[in-house]
């Protein structure tokens, strides 16, 4: 019994050069002509890329704002007086540099500054502390610094001579002249020297806290 066969789908033989767009759309509707099938994979790619680049826009704005400043500040010098004209701090750094997160100003905000020096006064008749640091920020509340690198203050008077903390790490507040850190501090004088992990200096009351592993040497 001869077996059945498919019926024979093969189209005439033509030359190459001979089969024209409209045959191949007979043999397959979905099968588009060459120029138009170029443009839609034109309008793909256009669509892709668009869509990536939408997406991408956000974190490349957010990055290119925390890169480049807003608005520098050169050779600033602040001064702080209280109720009564009296000097309470005074800030002086070469560079500062703010820098706006968001379109408007917002709580994400905040400025650098190069080396800082402070100078806290808390009575005209006593001693003030000097405190200096390689770099400093300040946060958009206007309230806290914090020193970083190579943190020194120093206070220099007649009974007890010259003071001198030194840490990696400070958290300064000038308004309330109030000084923290939880890093490794090391205090000197000229013949003493102690060493502790975190601080709090309450500058007012020249009181210092030494906050754990307080070690100390004296030389009478």
């Amino acid at each position: 019994m001869p077996k059945n066969t498919p019926p024979n789908l093969t189209l005439p033989a033509k030359p190459l050069t001979a089969i024209k767009s409209a045959d191949l759309e007979r043999i397959n509707p979905l099968l588009l002509p060459l120029p138009w099938l170029v443009v839609v994979v034109l309008v793909i790619v256009f669509a892709a890329m668009k869509y990536t680049s939408s997406e991408d826009a956000t974190p490349t704005l957010q990055a290119a704002a925390e890169k480049f400043p807003y608005t520098y500040l050169t050779e600033v010098e602040v001064r702080h007086y209280d109720h009564t004209g009296q000097l309470q701090y005074q800030m002086n750094s070469p560079l500062i540099r703010s820098f706006q997160i968001e379109a408007a100003a917002s709580a994400k905000d905040y400025s650098l500054f190069e080396t800082p020096v402070f100078i806290l006064v808390n009575d005209p008749k006593k001693p003030g502390w000097l405190v200096t640091a390689q770099a400093g920020r300040l946060d958009n509340n206007n309230e806290w610094f914090s020193l970083l690198q190579e943190v020194v203050a120093r206070q220099t008077s007649e009974k007890q001579g010259e003071i001198t903390i030194t840490t990696s790490d400070l958290r300064l507040n000038t308004r309330e002249q109030f000084a923290e850190t939880s890093k490794a501090v090391i205090m000197r004088t000229a013949k003493s020297q102690i060493n502790a992990i975190g601080m709090r200096a309450d500058i007012k009351r020249d009181y210092i806290q030494l906050l754990s592993n307080v070690k100390g040497t004296y030389e009478p």
